[in-house]
């Protein structure tokens, strides 16, 4: 028996969370190791693309550095997707996975306030998205360790920072939405769609200058847009991501204290 939902809640879900650990683990390592060799190709391959790829690359210049090449991979495509990923699951069997489990009763059957157990689910949440974003960073350090180069350790804190506060953005907005409405389905499906069109605006905005606005609707642009691991996080994107984690969970509680579920 566990003492707390929260303790629960983190043995539930502790293989996926080690698992996603040793897959990114894995890839930057990897990644890490081929740095010094894909460097030294990459600006007069970059120099021969076509315009449009080469603005969605980025700088040849700065690919050549590690901060660089790491912000463009893992950064840029499996880390967020994988940490996105991550959370959303979360999120979404925190209270609407108990509830279509038919396993809420169980829970509210306890001495314990709907509005602890949401408090539980979330900090669940938020140290199941530490350890693997944790590995992430360790492996770039081994790889440049064995490989004998440096990098920021500032902008690796930073990029890191950025990449959790993607995670709890997606993952408190499927935690909000199945406290509200009880539904796995909208809890996962509705932070995809958002994560997925962030990502799209954000790789493709950049190519029609009188579109180039439209980023500022993309959950990506302010998880990297601004290169956090090049230039530092900006601290009003590290707020805007805050502000997607905190306002659909404060409309979950109040709507999951309310909601008959009897009904």
């Amino acid at each position: 028996m566990y003492r707390s939902i929260f303790l629960k809640t983190l043995n539930d879900g502790r293989r996926s969370v080690l698992y996603v650990g040793i897959g990114l683990f894995a890839l930057g390592l990897y990644v890490a190791v081929l740095f010094p060799d894909i460097a030294e190709g990459f600006p007069g391959m970059i120099d021969n693309l076509p315009e449009f790829l080469k603005s969605i690359i980025g700088d040849a210049a700065e690919l050549g550095t590690p901060e660089g090449f790491f912000t463009t991979q893992p950064f840029t495509v499996i880390g967020p997707i994988t940490i996105m990923a991550l959370a959303i699951n979360r999120g979404m069997s925190a209270v609407a996975g108990e509830e279509e489990g038919n396993t809420l009763d169980q829970l509210l059957g306890n001495p314990i306030s709907r509005t602890s157990i949401m408090a539980h689910k979330g900090l669940a949440l938020i140290v199941s998205c530490i350890p693997p974003v944790i590995f992430l960073g360790a492996s770039l350090v081994l790889g440049a360790l064995i490989m004998d180069y440096t990098f920021s350790s500032s902008g690796l804190l930073q990029m890191l920072l950025s990449l959790l506060l993607l995670g709890y953005a997606m993952g408190f907005l499927a935690l909000g939405i199945g406290a509200s409405t009880g539904s796995k389905s909208l809890a996962m499906a509705i932070p995809s769609a958002v994560a997925a069109v962030g990502y799209v605006v954000n790789l493709l905005a950049p190519l029609v200058d009188y579109l180039t606005f439209t980023r500022y609707i993309s959950v990506m642009h302010y998880y990297i847009g601004d290169k956090p691991f090049i230039n530092g996080i900006t601290p009003w994107h590290a707020l805007v991501l805050i502000g997607i984690a905190v306002v659909p969970f404060v409309i979950g509680l109040y709507r999951f204290n309310d909601r008959d579920l009897n009904g």
